[in-house]
């Protein structure tokens, strides 16, 4: 793979996982009380159907909300593939050595997926809250076991799908 397509990939898995990580929200250490800053841990699966099908998973920590955060990827053998970072003044992905930055993390998605992805929303079902974004359906249903699922409908941009297995 080559570093552009390494950069993709890894830039496409911490948006995807920053649209629908969802589940059973832990909150740790002395944030425990702060909602703004609840954690998550997990795996995701990512894949996008399409003239140019993508496919990815990869285990994550995504801790913040969707003003400020941060989102790290993990490659099979535990090592930080990549890190996103972002706060209202920008947003950057770090890769493979590298250090992209962003005017926001709504661009940054959008950069690294070729699409946009309804951030806010995520955040709000990682929280159980079924938040209505149109062209997805996000299936809350199996939240008290940590996982998560959301689809885009195949209106207008490729169809997508999101799954989420939290760790317990």
């Amino acid at each position: 793979m080559n570093r552009r397509a390494g950069l993709r990939a890894a830039g496409v898995f911490l948006a995807f996982a920053t649209f629908l990580i969802a589940g059973c929200a832990s909150l740790t250490g002395d944030k425990a009380g702060l909602a703004s800053e609840m954690q998550w841990s997990g795996r995701l699966s990512i894949k996008v159907f399409g003239a140019a099908a993508q496919a990815f998973a990869a285990d994550f920590d995504l801790s913040g909300n969707p003003q400020a955060g941060s989102l790290v990827l993990y490659s099979p053998l535990g090592t930080t593939a990549a890190q996103m970072r972002w706060t209202p003044d920008g947003a950057s992905l770090i890769s493979a050595g590298e250090t992209r930055y962003f005017a926001t993390l709504n661009a940054l998605v959008l950069q690294a997926t070729d699409t946009e992805l309804p951030v806010q929303a995520l955040f709000d079902w990682l929280q159980g809250r079924p938040t209505n974004v149109p062209g997805w359906t996000a299936d809350l249903s199996a939240l008290q076991q940590g996982r998560l699922m959301a689809t885009r409908i195949a209106e207008g941009p490729a169809r997508a799908e999101l799954r989420i297995v939290l760790q317990p």
